[in-house]
């Protein structure tokens, strides 16, 4: 039996310590991990327990951040989203992207799961007032239980919708909050407990801002197919791997392949061209000629670089 609140509490305890070293402007979402396995050791768990990045089929090709005897013993999803250093700071896509880590997991078969974020005082208020403003309900203790209805991950704003993505449901998925452990000054590890969703409740594709829940589970194949394969459907993916990779490294620029590594992650239908041809003439304020969109949602940094425009709406 594995004491996964005591894991957790001493992963919080490690983080504090790099904190405290001076090594806080280094940590990464990887770093977290490395730490979570070096203590899952400490803990009595092998190494040869455990695998990263495992392909989930329930995720169409996603990966799950860390598994405990895989494929079927513990599914552990790692988010530490960092302040943007650009002024380009989107909370409310970052927001998605903390919500579509429950969802992702809720989907997985498993004997447990766990989603376990990091998160800064700003942004942790910011979460807890947008749930308060969508009838969402974030636990500010431990034992609180938190629920994701469907009909209120729909009202979201546009940007929360798209960042969250393929990863929709069509039923609630609820969680419990079994950790709140203090990871130095400013800083709070949120371990949940996620519950399993009945099969029956999954949706496989994109909700969209002011589909309800009835609707997106109407989808068809062959509609979900043709919402995948749309200029704006390509582009809100990107945007939210993107995204997912300059938090995750701390850096203001990417590059293409991080973020198609980061999209095949999430189980993109997108076609490796299809992604270089968006980055690069579609979203890039500094693309020109025929056949660019003209999003400029990014602006170029460097040979074979991009970031995001800092006085960029994303429209």
């Amino acid at each position: 039996m594995i004491d996964w609140p005591g894991i957790w509490a001493a992963v919080a305890a490690r983080v504090a310590a790099h904190r405290a070293a001076g090594r806080g402007h280094l940590l990464t979402e990887d770093t977290v991990r490395l730490e979570t396995v070096l203590v899952l050791e400490q803990f009595g768990v092998a190494p040869g327990r455990l695998a990263a990045e495992v392909l989930a089929p329930e995720l169409a090709g996603g990966k799950l951040d860390l598994v405990v005897d895989p494929p079927g013993g513990v599914a552990v999803e790692l988010k530490y989203p960092r302040d943007s250093r650009t002024g380009f700071s989107p909370d409310t896509m970052t927001f998605g992207e903390l919500l579509r880590d429950f969802l992702r997991v809720a989907a997985v078969p498993a004997d447990d799961r766990w989603v376990v974020q990091l998160l800064n005082d700003r942004l942790a208020r910011y979460v807890i007032n947008a749930c308060l403003r969508h009838g969402l309900a974030w636990p500010e203790a431990v034992g609180g239980t938190m629920t994701l209805p469907a009909s209120a991950l729909a009202g979201l704003p546009v940007t929360a919708v798209r960042a969250i993505g393929a990863a929709a449901v069509s039923g609630t998925v609820s969680a419990t909050c079994a950790v709140i452990e203090p990871a130095g000054e400013g800083l709070l590890l949120y371990a949940f407990r996620i519950d399993q969703l009945p099969a029956a409740e999954l949706v496989t594709g994109v909700i969209t801002a002011g589909v309800d829940a009835s609707e997106a589970a109407a989808h068809t194949d062959a509609a979900v197919i043709a919402k995948r394969s749309s200029r704006e459907g390509a582009r809100a993916e990107i945007l939210a791997a993107a995204q997912a990779v300059v938090s995750r490294s701390g850096q203001n620029a990417f590059t293409m392949p991080e973020v198609i590594a980061e999209m095949r992650r999430r189980g993109t239908g997108y076609a490796e061209s299809t992604i270089r041809t968006m980055i690069g003439a579609h979203l890039c304020a500094d693309a020109t000629g025929v056949g660019t969109a003209g999003y400029a949602d990014f602006t170029r940094d460097g040979r074979g670089r991009y970031r995001f425009r800092s006085s960029g709406a994303v429209r």
